[in-house]
């Protein structure tokens, strides 16, 4: 069962829908057929291996794994497991490491109740969405001294909360202010300029979750009626960071946003000291943008990524991400002896 919710905004020069599917709030019924009707096909084999075999050990990352065994196989009992979990009175962490922490599990409790949200068991829906709408009325109090990459995740949030709170005015905020960080904020090469500043020594954890956040806005908002994957502003988009980030995957060496930036963020001179195997394990963690920007739009160079880490399972970023948006590589094509 679904449930949708139609609002028709007319402007002098657009009719702007708000559609929201309750389902999974980054994938729809669509996603989970093709899992299943590809299931004996890498990469989706790998993935459902790993759904039936591997659980987490956080009990929010729990209840998200057996919402997408109740999404995927219709498992009714891990289903029940997930509204269990949920009712229980607060899934934030007890002790957050950074606010970016506590934006992200509210993301993920968002997702969650989206997976069960048409469970035949007992849940008190109404309590757990007032006691949701409090948890992010209460983020949204103070972020004039948040970093921007904090910023772009709670705009994510609001998103999420729009569409699952089913309230038209926060969506549209939470869509003008993406396509203004669109127009202002990626720079056409694929940095974006506000994330950089910040602590030393950890612009590429901000930039990378900084293109995670956009990445799961323009998602959430395709399966709500407005395609932001489609926004473009001076040839940018949310693919504009991906192929700037892919880069440093393989080279962090070169690197150069790693000293304290003081006003417009211009890359730094000096030697970066990040290690490669703390990058790669990073991009492994976030992994989810990746696996959901090349469903968008197919990339050799992204598949090379892809190869090597799937399945792809990131807990921020959707779950288990590649039985939801894998594809599957196009056949190369064979050409004569002089084509």
């Amino acid at each position: 069962m679904r449930y949708t919710h139609a609002v028709y905004v007319h402007t002098p020069m657009e009719i702007r829908m708000f559609q929201p599917v309750h389902f999974g709030l980054y994938f729809t019924e669509s996603h989970v057929r093709n899992a299943r009707s590809l299931q004996g096909t890498e990469p989706f084999r790998a993935a459902w291996a790993l759904l039936h075999q591997r659980k987490p050990l956080d009990l929010l990352g729990l209840a998200q794994w057996h919402g997408l065994l109740y999404r995927f196989d219709d498992d009714e009992e891990a289903g029940a497991r997930t509204v269990g979990i949920l009712q229980q009175d607060d899934l934030t962490p007890a002790h957050p490491s950074s606010r970016l922490e506590t934006i992200a599990a509210a993301l993920t409790q968002a997702q969650c109740f989206e997976l069960v949200r048409d469970h035949p068991a007992a849940f008190d829906r109404q309590g757990w969405l007032e006691r949701f709408a409090l948890t992010v009325d209460a983020l949204n109090q103070d972020g004039s001294d948040w970093l921007h990459v904090e910023q772009l995740w709670l705009n994510a949030l609001n998103l999420a909360a729009s569409i699952v709170l089913e309230q038209e005015a926060p969506f549209w905020q939470a869509v003008d202010a993406f396509k203004d960080v669109i127009r202002r904020d990626v720079h056409p090469d694929g940095y974006i300029r506000r994330s950089a500043p910040g602590p030393a020594g950890e612009s590429l954890v901000r930039m990378l979750l900084s293109a995670q956040a956009l990445i799961l806005t323009a998602e959430m908002a395709l399966h709500a009626g407005e395609d932001l994957w489609a926004f473009t502003e001076r040839g940018v988009s949310a693919l504009t960071p991906t192929p700037y980030l892919l880069y440093y995957y393989y080279y962090p060496e070169k690197w150069r946003w790693d000293a304290e930036i003081e006003g417009d963020a211009v890359p730094d001179e000096g030697e970066s000291h990040l290690e490669i195997e703390a990058v790669q394990a990073l991009y492994k963690r976030h992994a989810g943008l990746w696996e959901m920007s090349q469903h968008r739009n197919w990339s050799k160079d992204r598949q090379i990524l892809l190869d090597e880490i799937r399945p792809v399972q990131d807990q921020w970023g959707g779950g288990l991400v590649t039985l939801s948006h894998g594809v599957i590589a196009p056949k190369r094509k064979r050409f004569g002896l002089f084509s």
